[in-house]
């Protein structure tokens, strides 16, 4: 009796250890080079863009040419901020609660990832 209780809880650990997420991706695709500001620039501008993060939460990210850009969160939380490229990087100024700064991206075939500062994680955005 006690070796099939064992075996039972076992069986259950083993079950519900293999539901549990997948590991957030920290590193950028293999290959994936950073883009200069210019490039950037003319990826993100006059763009909309969504990104799924690891946890399901999904974000929205429209990018004026003007420089202007409106974030939406599917959590509720939206805010606006100005953006500027430098090489490699994406650099916003939040208008709202959200930090500020700068986020590295980079770019593999048609898609671009950003890694977010908070959290390291790596993230596909998704042209819309």
């Amino acid at each position: 009796m006690i070796k099939q209780l064992a075996i039972t809880a076992a069986l259950c650990c083993s079950v519900v250890h293999s539901q549990t997420p997948s590991a957030v991706p920290v590193d950028f695709p293999a290959g994936a080079q950073a883009p200069n500001a210019a490039q950037l620039a003319d990826r993100l501008g006059g763009q909309v863009f969504t990104a799924k993060l690891a946890n399901g939460v999904t974000w929205r990210m429209d990018y004026k040419p003007s420089g202007y850009l409106f974030f939406d969160v599917s959590t509720g939380q939206r805010d606006t901020a100005t953006w500027r490229t430098e090489d490699g990087r994406l650099c916003l100024e939040f208008r709202g609660a959200f930090p500020s700064g700068c986020t590295e991206f980079r770019t593999s075939d048609d898609r671009l990832y950003l890694k977010r500062s908070s959290t390291g994680e790596v993230v596909a955005l998704d042209r819309k």
